[in-house]
């Protein structure tokens, strides 16, 4: 491409530009000049995609290397216990820096956290209607138990609530309980695995009575395909379940009895669903596929260190997992929240966050997989802003051209299809040349208010053009624009242009754009 000429009508413009294959120590200020020298002109803003920057940089770190630096800022020993608080659910993302803080431990423990039913952009680590259910049934739980003392007849529900504990775990949903939920006419209304509507009566010992009327109650729900007849014993810890209709004609009923008394503390816990209520289910990501439970589990084991995971809003909970030698903050965009949560807890506990590990100024944000196998991840770019001033003084010098330059990473842009606010980096623009870098907020009017509005007061298209064109003129409606940061603009522009499958055009030309 010798060229590049808009039309007059053209507004913003923004055009992928393919390079040559960027390699470490290559100098990406010559590589970006000379892509852009035939096209570009004065005003132009050139992007470039941080991945490329930092490669040639190259900004490597492996996580042997990583383990024996979080060690040291955590002061760690062997068979240390660490929390971590909050992290993006990513195997690009994140999947080497939790085989690093494995690895810090020296055969230790890691206990992961997740916040409910989202990471903190959008990314799913635990099924939402599964989630909230629980932590519904399990609040419930808890309120029964508080008042149970002056009402012991409140053991019928407290035996139904754990029913629906029970059988949740075994993959039902459940739809309604009756008592609780003055839905249905059963005990409880379920679905089970295979997705057939089934009502459940419970009892606290006589299964026969119990099969007898669920049966009855099945005859009323149209729906209805299977029956239950469920004996609770809250003296053994243990829940009966059988199917009625097999328990009342067959010789040989199956009958399942369970023992959840090793899960009790965790039923009693409103704030938090532990792996051992769950162990039976597997949630994968929509898009993904991955379960992120099963799969940090596995990194951190593979790491010689025991795994963890609980599901909880409440992070401090990880201090009723035992004791807990130091705490790491996965978390990007609210890991300085999440640092204050954990230091004005009172804990005397040394606390970090990922970006206190590697490399100023970002350390491990934005840092992604780069060799899974040999443990290499690559960091953000080295001294962001000055790379950018180089970068726009080489086009200068080559081409005479006075343009702007933007490193980017992550655009700040939600997928409204999948609901994921793809930013795992610290922010769209990763650095910025010295315009760029002090410009303002950008913000302006809206147009098609001013144009509503103003042809609804009866003005001509001409008298509208001579209106809108004098910028002294108040007469029209402005309710003025969403202000927003310059650079957020460009790098997410940038970022949508070429692609998060990286489609080799890792420079991103922008013509017409005000930033001044």
């Amino acid at each position: 491409m010798n060229s590049l000429n808009l039309p007059d009508s053209a507004g913003v413009a923004a055009i992928g530009l393919k390079t040559d294959l960027i390699v470490p120590h290559d100098d990406i200020a010559e590589i970006t000049a000379n892509t852009v020298k035939d096209i570009t002109e004065d005003n132009d803003i050139i992007c470039v995609t941080e991945a490329v920057v930092a490669r040639s940089q190259n900004q490597y770190v492996s996580c042997e290397s990583l383990a024996e630096e979080i060690r040291e800022k955590l002061n760690l020993k062997e068979q240390s216990t660490i929390g971590v608080i909050s992290p993006i659910a990513s195997r690009n993302r994140f999947s080497l820096i939790l085989r690093a803080l494995a690895l810090a431990t020296r055969g230790g423990k890691v206990i992961v956290q997740f916040p409910i039913p989202f990471d903190e952009v959008g990314n799913q680590v635990i099924d939402e209607n599964f989630a909230y259910t629980r932590l519904r049934l399990k609040k419930t739980l808890q309120s029964l138990r508080e008042t149970r003392g002056s009402t012991p007849q409140l053991n019928v529900l407290i035996r139904e609530i754990l029913a629906a504990l029970k059988l949740q775990e075994l993959g039902y949903g459940i739809e309604s309980i009756r008592k609780i939920t003055g839905k249905g006419i059963a005990d409880l209304t379920l679905k089970t695995p295979e997705g057939k509507t089934a009502v459940a009566e419970v009892t606290f010992e006589d299964l026969a009575k119990t099969a007898k009327k669920a049966i009855g109650v099945k005859k009323d729900v149209p729906e209805a395909e299977v029956a239950l007849s469920i004996a609770v014993s809250l003296e053994h810890n243990s829940i009966t379940i059988v199917d009625a209709n097999d328990y009342l004609y067959s010789d040989n009923p199956k009958v399942s009895t369970i023992n959840y008394g090793n899960q009790v503390d965790s039923y009693y816990d409103p704030e938090v669903i532990y792996t051992n209520e769950i162990e039976n289910h597997t949630f994968p990501h929509p898009i993904t596929k991955h379960d992120y439970r099963h799969l940090y589990s596995e990194i951190i084991e593979d790491a010689g260190a025991q795994a963890s995971i609980i599901f909880t809003d409440n992070p401090v909970k990880v201090y009723e997992m035992g004791f807990i030698d130091g705490i790491c903050v996965g978390a990007v965009h609210e890991r300085y929240k999440l640092k204050e949560l954990f230091s004005s807890f009172g804990a005397k506990v040394p606390i970090i966050t990922i970006e206190d590990i590697g490399s100023n100024p970002w350390g491990l944000i934005g840092s992604n997989v780069s060799d899974m196998d040999k443990g290499i991840l690559k960091l953000l770019p080295d001294n962001p802003h000055k790379t950018a001033d180089n970068i726009k003084d080489k086009i200068k010098e080559i081409t005479t051209k006075d343009v702007e330059v933007l490193i980017f990473g992550d655009g700040a842009y939600k997928d409204p299809d999948t609901g994921i606010y793809e930013l795992a980096d610290p922010h769209p623009a990763i650095g910025a040349s010295y315009n760029l870098r002090s410009a303002s907020l950008r913000e302006g009017s809206k147009l098609k208010l001013q144009v509503d509005t103003l042809f609804r007061q009866g003005y001509s298209k001409d008298q509208i053009k001579d209106i809108l064109s004098d910028d002294s003129d108040k007469t029209a409606e402005n309710l003025g624009t969403t202000p927003r940061s310059v650079t957020s603009i460009l790098g997410t522009m940038a970022d949508l242009i070429t692609g998060s499958a990286d489609a080799g055009t890792p420079i991103v030309l922008v013509r017409g754009f005000k930033h001044l």
